[in-house]
């Protein structure tokens, strides 16, 4: 069963994740560089974005992975989503990671953006709809039990919805991994943030350093 979760984990983190474990940046050596981005930079342990007025702070413990690995991995979720469910047909391969750090690979965070313009552009409503079939489709009579849940919130300045996961142990009925999404149009954009976990303490200090970190933009 480890080889269908991970295989699961990996498609249903598009666009927002896919695990990394190579080519990563230690965290000890945040605080004392400047790490540049084409969209942000790292400095004093928390990523500044360009494109968006949010930084995010790169919890204590956490390593960066490099986002030519984040592509890679993200190039096979594409490919495995496009095989396993219908709304997997209509995905492209046009976003671009702002950020990913991970406590190992369960325990995840990352955020993306595609550009909207230009586009013939779902509406956001219809958007949230697509990503809950998507990823109903994707878990649908694939041999481990789940519920999905939907809610819409504002964090800052701006409207979010979020999509929550839990997946289950097929015969112990026991929560294996959990899964928060995010997403919002911003400027012009569409923004994602994926977080996975399997510690409910890890999960909580993930959730809580996304949330406030656009808590703080007025």
């Amino acid at each position: 069963m480890k080889k269908l979760y991970f295989n699961l984990l990996l498609l249903t983190l598009f666009p927002l994740h896919s695990f990394c474990q190579q080519n990563l940046v230690n965290s000890s050596s945040i605080k004392e560089e400047i790490i540049d981005h084409e969209d942000g930079k790292i400095e004093d342990g928390k990523y500044k974005c360009n494109l968006f007025d949010w930084q995010i702070e790169i919890p204590e413990g956490f390593i960066i992975t490099s986002k030519e690995r984040a592509k890679e991995l993200e190039d096979k979720g594409y490919e495995a989503m496009k095989e396993h469910a219908t709304e997997g047909k209509n995905i492209t391969r046009t976003s671009t990671t702002l950020i990913s750090f991970e406590k190992d690979k369960f325990n995840i965070f990352s955020a993306n953006y595609e550009s909207l313009i230009g586009k013939k552009k779902m509406t956001f409503d219809e958007y949230k709809a697509f990503m809950l079939k998507l990823l109903d489709e994707t878990y649908s009579g694939k041999g481990i039990k789940y519920d999905i849940a939907k809610s819409d919130l504002k964090l800052g300045k701006y409207d979010f919805n979020k999509i929550l996961v839990h997946l289950y142990h097929p015969k112990t009925d026991v929560l294996i991994l959990t899964q928060e999404f995010y997403s919002s149009y911003i400027n012009n954009h569409l923004y994602t943030a994926g977080i996975n976990y399997q510690s409910e303490d890890l999960g909580y200090i993930l959730s809580y350093n996304f949330i406030k970190s656009f808590k703080s933009v007025q």
